[in-house]
């Protein structure tokens, strides 16, 4: 009789646990929307001729302080490289990422790296019709991996 229990009290638990996993944290779309039809109609983009290539772009966005520090600092690495003038580079994107290792996503062979998640940003750069890429963090370090 009192295994019963147990195992009725557990059964109970299991079920209450598997019903909370359940319920969705979404909004309901009804309600999402709604909000988006009283989006004020001047906050709207302007309405413009969309083509396949606009669809699979995602929006660019302004770089931050530290995104404009890293740029200026591999620019200025791969002029002196080039031997070029840093004016002569183009920057051409700037993606920010989270690194899996203090290795950047460019990991020399036979390095260990600390295993913690690294914020930072992938910088490509174009000079002399080549195109470079800059795995930096987002203070100082940086490294070339044109892989």
């Amino acid at each position: 009789m009192r295994y019963r229990n147990i195992r009725t009290s557990l059964a109970a638990m299991f079920l209450i646990m598997v019903l909370l996993a359940c319920q969705s944290a979404d909004p309901p779309v009804a309600a999402t929307q709604e909000a988006m039809m009283q989006t004020d109609a001047s906050q709207a983009p302007p309405a413009s001729n969309s083509t396949q290539e606009d669809l699979n772009m995602t929006p660019a966005t302004p770089p931050n302080e530290s995104a404009e520090a890293m740029i200026k600092l591999v620019k200025e690495h791969l002029a002196k490289k080039l031997s070029i003038v840093a004016d002569q580079i183009v920057l051409s994107a700037v993606k920010p990422v989270r690194w899996r290792d203090a290795g950047l996503g460019c990991p020399k062979p036979g390095v260990d790296y600390i295993q913690m998640e690294t914020p930072g940003y992938s910088i490509f750069l174009e000079a002399g019709e080549k195109t470079y890429n800059y795995h930096t963090d987002e203070t100082k370090r940086f490294v070339l991996c044109n892989k």
